[in-house]
């Protein structure tokens, strides 16, 4: 039920998001609030499967190059539920549990071919709150507005 709240309140703030508005703001290599934060919790919690700068390691992908195609709905979505296992409310409900049990079989041989699951990040409260700040420092990345390593600040400018 949280998930589905959380899932809905971001699609209403997304939904009145263009894809092609820009989510961040860089001006003179210096980078708005939103995007610093994205950074900071980024370097903070992916970066040890992403790499620095997000750019991949043999664990998980490029971020710069993923965040292309994604709007920030459907990156906030994949980052808050990515890998839980999901079905239709009749098929959880109901008394054939097929559809469950080939989910939950699914995830347990990923896990035996040694594929690392990316978490739902849905419950981390450093985390949720942020996920359109790390879309706008992914953003900024993949559109080659902002370089690699530590932002500077705008707000450090005034």
């Amino acid at each position: 039920m949280l998930l589905g709240f959380v899932l809905a309140f971001f699609a209403c703030v997304v939904s009145a998001q263009e894809y092609d508005a820009l989510p961040y703001s860089v001006e003179n290599g210096a980078v708005d609030e939103s995007t610093y934060l994205g950074w900071r919790i980024f370097h903070s919690t992916c970066h040890g499967c992403h790499g620095v700068d997000a750019t991949g390691t043999s664990v998980a992908p490029d971020l710069t190059e993923r965040v292309k195609k994604l709007s920030s709905r459907d990156f906030s979505i994949k980052v808050l539920s990515r890998y839980r296992i999901t079905m239709s409310a009749e098929a959880a409900a109901g008394d054939d549990q097929t559809e469950m049990r080939a989910a939950f079989l699914e995830q347990v041989l990923r896990r035996e071919r040694g594929e690392v699951l990316m978490p739902a990040w849905d419950q981390d409260l450093n985390v949720r709150p942020h996920v359109l700040d790390i879309y706008a420092y992914l953003r900024a990345r993949a559109d080659g507005a902002l370089g690699q390593g530590r932002p500077q600040r705008q707000s450090d400018n005034d």
